[in-house]
């Protein structure tokens, strides 16, 4: 049975997300220099703070997905997370007592809780780590600029004379 997916416009707010560490990273200390470190597995789930500010309507919605569909958090769910490449679907599971729900803006209801994803990064092969890492060095924070602009010349500047 394919895990469940979080409904239709639920998504965290920007304000308060927060990325914790993968971990898997020991640090033994040595006298008098560095400390020796030892990675001791790789991948791994980092640990995401999600708030999300929902009507009424949409929290009825939430209510009901969080204690029948996923059962209060002890059923993974898919939902959208930015851990680092734009918001893409993650594999979620919620960490046991992280869950909050708070009254504001009179009607409106304040859900937070912790989940812990695997970052997409582990999704790229080591030649696209390396590719990536290469084109920020050589173009920095106007890349993402000079690609949207090579994609405007490919796909609409050569095709004005298409017939």
């Amino acid at each position: 049975m394919p895990n469940p997916k979080i409904p239709n416009g639920f998504a965290p707010v920007v304000q308060g997300y927060g990325i914790g560490d993968p971990g898997g990273v020991e640090q033994t200390a040595i006298d008098g220099g560095m400390p020796r470190m030892a990675q001791q597995f790789a991948r791994g789930p980092q640990q995401f703070q999600v708030t999300m500010i929902m009507s009424p309507a949409k929290y009825s919605v939430w209510v009901a997905f969080y204690l029948r569909v996923i059962n209060k958090g002890s059923k993974s769910f898919e939902m959208e997370l930015d851990s680092g490449f734009g918001c893409e679907i993650h594999l979620c599971s919620i960490v046991k007592g992280s869950y909050s729900a708070v009254r504001v803006l009179t009607q409106h209801t304040s859900v937070s809780f912790a989940v812990l994803a695997v970052s997409t990064a582990y999704n790229l092969t080591d030649q696209e780590v390396e590719d990536l890492i290469d084109f920020w060095n050589e173009t920095g924070e106007v890349g993402d600029d000079l690609l949207r602009r090579i994609e405007k010349f490919a796909n609409v500047d050569t095709r004005v004379l298409d017939f």
